[in-house]
């Protein structure tokens, strides 16, 4: 527990709701590790509220953490940190750079919600820009899906 009785992990939802990335920033830097993926009663992780609030900063620090889950949906609507960056960003370049970030850190663009959404169908059509990352996001990830598991890349030479 905190000095203020909530543990790191309700510190970390808080600091992201508020946007506050130097608190984020020394909660990942502490000696007792601090579980990126924790859920509050709403299903909602650092992620989503990084993503909600449109914080690049916390979001960058949160990403780079190793087993953060960016596909976690919440309680309420099912939605991952993707629809949340694409349906709370007031600025379309926030909501690029948060896409960015969070395609990087391993979200799948093919999730739906329970509205039966995908993050593409979240977008403004002036957002020209994201959907189209979106979009080769899920052609990247549809191709991974269908190729074979093969070890073999297919694109080394033998020599005879």
């Amino acid at each position: 527990m905190g000095e203020d009785g909530a543990s790191q992990e309700e510190q970390l939802l808080a600091a992201c709701m508020t946007d506050q990335s130097d608190l984020v920033r020394e909660l990942l830097q502490d000696s007792h590790p601090v579980d990126v993926n924790f859920t509050n009663s709403l299903g909602y992780t650092a992620l989503h509220y990084a993503a909600q609030t449109g914080s690049v900063d916390c979001m960058r620090l949160l990403v780079a953490v190793q087993g953060v889950n960016p596909n976690i949906q919440d309680s309420l609507d099912k939605d991952t940190p993707l629809h949340k960056a694409l349906v709370h960003c007031d600025s379309s370049e926030t909501a690029l750079e948060l896409t960015r970030l969070l395609l990087t850190a391993g979200a799948d663009p093919r999730i739906t919600n329970e509205k039966r959404q995908r993050p593409v169908t979240l977008t403004e059509p002036e957002e020209e820009d994201i959907r189209r990352l979106l979009v080769q996001a899920t052609l990247a990830a549809e191709t991974r899906r269908t190729q074979p598991d093969d070890s073999s890349d297919g694109g080394s030479c033998s020599s005879d």
